[in-house]
């Protein structure tokens, strides 16, 4: 590892729309994945639904894994908040 190696991904993610498109989309689907595994079933909008109801902050960081992103079918998350693609 090398922060070099840091440097030119994080590069490549903010000049290359593809590479990022297809990073946050598998993320999404890794994060369905770990959610479904814990034993979770929910569709996206009842996620929203239910974020819906909490207090402003409630979630504290963890809420950053929740951020919008844009698809070309749905919305997803991980993306556009401040954190940025790691939450």
């Amino acid at each position: 590892m090398s922060i070099e190696s840091a440097r030119q991904f994080l590069v490549q993610l903010a000049e290359e729309e593809t590479f990022r498109d297809n990073l946050v989309r598998q993320l999404a689907e890794k994060r369905r994945e770990l959610v479904s595994a814990a034993g979770y079933d929910f569709t996206e909008e009842e996620l929203e639904a239910a974020k819906s109801v909490l207090p402003p902050g409630a979630l504290g960081h963890v809420a950053g894994w929740f951020c919008d992103v844009e698809s070309d079918s749905r919305p997803m998350h991980g993306r556009r908040c401040g954190g940025g693609l790691w939450h």
